[in-house]
């Protein structure tokens, strides 16, 4: 009787730890994918509503975020299609920003969840951008064309 009590009990704790773990977690990330193949990304600012309070994160410019945690940019064809794909899809569109340099970007059109690698050979930077219920983030990821 005493050992059932104690598996019940640890079954409990374990459950709402599980619970309090995903209720407090933070943004979707998305998969990006290009050529049948994911794209490393990279969490950018976000604010979230978490269980404990709202968090709100405001990290340096994709460019130095690319830099600082050493990712190579991905190596696409060019025009090939680069889709992304959330588990629980935002609110509105996604985003997409295209990094001209580490202060200034332009929005890239997206059809659906897919937009076109440029054709020149060269290394490009993206922000993917949405917004939940709970708040907005964005993600970073690079790529080459080869």
């Amino acid at each position: 009787m005493r050992s059932l009590k104690g598996i019940i009990s640890i079954l409990f704790i374990v459950v709402f730890a599980l619970m309090v773990i995903l209720l407090n977690s933070g943004p979707p990330k998305p998969i990006v994918s290009a050529e049948g193949k994911k794209i490393t990304l990279v969490q950018g600012s976000y604010c979230w509503n978490k269980i404990i309070g709202f968090e709100c994160v405001d990290k340096i410019s994709p460019p130095e975020i690319l830099e600082n945690n050493k990712i190579t940019p991905f190596p696409v064809s060019p025009n090939s299609e680069i889709k992304i794909h959330f588990k629980k899809p935002p609110i509105d569109e996604i985003e997409v920003e295209k990094w001209l340099d580490k202060s200034e970007s332009a929005l890239i059109k997206v059809e659906g969840d897919v937009f076109s690698a440029p054709q020149e050979k060269g290394i490009y930077i993206y922000t993917v951008s949405g917004r939940w219920e709970k708040g907005s983030s964005s993600f970073v990821f690079s790529i080459r064309v080869k």
